[in-house]
């Protein structure tokens, strides 16, 4: 039985919505196992969005429209990647004719890029101090991103992922090619940084030497601050 597109695309949506959460539960709980912690549920993260959903908001006097704005763009623009970049199928989706994988990721960089100048805009110097150190690891991140996609690009001769997944699966020896294990291994420390993981930042620290993502959101509250958490969570399932 083949499902319609429409409903695969409605799936991937409702699967990155619903259980990118889980996936961050799940990390920060291996991380806690690993430090011979007893750690959070696997399930505190829905906690912690369920419960800042319900939360009031409180506003810095300095913060300007985009102060405002930045949860929603960056919230939308994770959304708009699983429109465009198949996670449950390996076929096109019927959007994914509007952007490639080079469009995906410049969606990711423009979330970020949102969150790092409400952090600014905020007025607070422990936000700016955060929303700084992102856009100075971002400076190394984001390139390494894109030269990553190249690099699989021209191994597969498309920037269509599907396609892109097509061609690799049809030839195991592009798989385990030099440039595309090099690759590999470069994406993977690239979502280490992007995603505040250890040793590059503890996510769960609150340490102001080590936070660096987190520093960011510290003066949203309430909704918005639910909204940018969620959408952490779907950028670090998304990669």
């Amino acid at each position: 039985m083949t499902l319609p597109p429409v409903v695969l695309q409605v799936l991937q949506v409702l699967t990155v919505l619903l259980f990118s959460p889980l996936v961050s539960g799940a990390i920060s709980r291996a991380e806690a196992v690993l430090q011979a912690r007893q750690g959070p549920s696997v399930l505190q993260p829905y906690y912690d969005i369920w419960k800042l959903l319900h939360k009031g908001r409180s506003v810095p006097q300095e913060a300007s429209w985009i102060y405002f704005l930045a949860p929603y763009v960056s919230f939308a623009a994770y959304i708009s990647v699983v429109m465009l970049i198949p996670v449950l199928t390996s076929f096109g989706l019927p959007l994914g004719y509007m952007g490639d994988i080079l469009g995906g990721a410049f969606l990711l960089t423009l979330g970020g890029f949102f969150v790092a100048l409400a952090g600014l805009e905020s007025g607070s110097s422990y936000t700016g101090l955060g929303a700084s150190r992102a856009m100075m690891v971002a400076v190394l991140s984001e390139p390494t991103l894109m030269f990553v996609f190249f690099t699989v690009a021209l191994i597969s001769r498309t920037d269509l992922p599907y396609a892109m997944g097509a061609t690799l699966r049809e030839s195991w020896g592009s798989v385990f090619s030099p440039s595309h294990v090099l690759a590999i291994v470069a994406f993977f420390l690239m979502i280490l940084v992007d995603t505040g993981r250890i040793p590059v930042e503890s996510a769960s620290s609150t340490l102001e030497f080590g936070m660096i993502g987190e520093a960011r959101v510290f003066e949203h509250s309430g909704p918005e601050m639910a909204l940018l958490k969620w959408g952490s969570a779907m950028k670090q399932f998304i990669l």
